[in-house]
């Protein structure tokens, strides 16, 4: 896998890239998936512009027909809304299907410390196959350590490794309307559970960095103090606490609002809420955005994809 799909990226004009990863059933096993599934790759650009232009040049099928009103203009629909990600979808090189997403590396650094709409960051929560890397290692382990907090507040004092995995894998999904309509009703058990081991391994370096908050034998028990919570409150990323404020804003400052929060019976509920806000709008605009995009004979493909993994699920 790893070799056709470096195979691959040797089609695109790969001076653009800083980063790129594989992920998704196509890269790695699924419970329930016995299909052939598209693989996923998100490249992240130093120039949305310049890597549009350039991709245009080698690549113009892969485009819709907006692709007639030049780089600029794929560029604005790229930034102008959603997540700011702009994707070519039901691509075939080599033999293998694929949709690759461009997001610009202000924008990918902007979701992965602040969480500005959890669409990029949300992916990276899980194991990915990593196909380009120039030095971003410490922006990926930020946002690991923010998932883990977030995760961390919604669980009980005491749960199992697989809980965990699983609020940590769902996160992104709470609040995406496509979850509702449109996929598979397991999907997030169904990520974990084949890949304890990869989940493992990208957050044991993020279990030792919290020691003193955890402890891990044959169930995970935290800290569930008041001091442990506002601990975790005070490391969110920063657009989720603006929305976790906003009820607050005009009593007290950051510090005490943060305080106040850590009180709450309900901060999982609280928490959950926020974060259901930020996935919510991005999922749906990105969602229409794709429509244009991709085109509409793609985009009704796509869907009617996903449809029928929904109703699968339903039935297994």
């Amino acid at each position: 896998m790893l070799v056709g799909l470096n195979r691959i990226l040797t089609k695109f004009p790969t001076q653009h890239l800083v980063y790129c990863f594989a992920y998704g059933s196509g890269v790695f096993q699924q419970a329930g998936r016995t299909d052939r599934a598209m693989v996923d790759l998100i490249f992240v650009v130093n120039n949305t512009h310049n890597f549009h232009r350039d991709n245009l040049a080698i690549n113009p099928d892969h485009y819709s027909s907006i692709r007639y009103l030049g780089p600029s203009v794929v560029s604005s629909v790229q930034s102008s809304f959603g997540a700011n990600v702009y994707f070519n979808t039901h691509i075939t090189v080599d033999n293998l299907i694929f949709k690759y997403g461009v997001i610009d590396i202000k924008d990918f650094s902007q979701d992965l410390q602040s969480w500005c709409t959890l669409y990029i960051a949300g992916r990276l929560h899980k194991p990915v196959l990593t196909l380009r890397d120039k030095g971003l290692s410490d922006l990926i382990v930020h946002n690991l350590r923010s998932a883990m907090h977030a995760a961390l507040l919604q669980l009980p004092e005491k749960f199992t490794e697989t809980d965990l995995y699983i609020a940590i894998a769902g996160l992104s999904y709470r609040g995406d309307f496509r979850m509702i309509i449109g996929e598979d009703k397991n999907k997030v058990a169904n990520i974990v559970q084949p890949q304890i081991e990869k989940f493992r391994a990208l957050y044991t370096p993020v279990f030792k960095s919290m020691s003193d908050k955890l402890s891990i034998n044959s169930f995970v028990e935290q800290d569930k103090s008041l001091e442990s919570k506002l601990y975790h409150l005070q490391r969110l990323p920063q657009n989720l606490k603006n929305i976790l404020f906003r009820s607050y804003k005009n009593k007290f400052n950051d510090d005490r609002i943060l305080e106040e929060l850590a009180k709450q019976n309900d901060i999982s509920k609280i928490v959950r809420y926020g974060i259901y806000r930020i996935v919510f709008y991005s999922s749906l605009m990105q969602s229409i955005k794709g429509i244009p995009t991709a085109g509409l004979l793609k985009s009704v493909v796509y869907s009617y994809s996903k449809l029928n993994k929904m109703v699968k699920s339903m039935f297994l």
